[in-house]
């Protein structure tokens, strides 16, 4: 297992990165992906203690510790369902919230 560190401190918080994903897989590959990563915290994840993450370059998957994003100006309020889309190329996040 690789472990990489990322300071989202560093990176911009923005509204695009969902609608990216739809753009370069499609509606329906990004929403399994969306629901994928939901899986994923389902299954391996802690409730309150990890976040879901997917990478928009790739569509990989991941489960990141939640007090990775407690830092400095930005905090998480957690809620069931949420997920990460990170951009490394554009040093950009958004945190999205599946609806049910």
């Amino acid at each position: 297992m690789k472990t990489i560190k990322i300071e989202f401190s560093k990176y911009e918080s923005v509204n695009f990165l969902w609608s990216k994903l739809i753009e370069d897989y499609g509606f329906d590959k990004a929403r399994k992906i969306v629901s994928q990563a939901i899986d994923l915290q389902k299954m391996n994840g802690k409730n309150n203690n990890t976040l879901p993450i997917i990478f928009s370059g790739t569509g990989g998957l991941a489960l990141i510790p939640i007090k990775m994003l407690e830092k400095d100006d930005f905090k998480i309020s957690y809620k069931e369902n949420q997920v990460l889309i990170f951009n490394l190329k554009r040093k950009s996040f958004q945190i999205l919230n599946e609806a049910k």
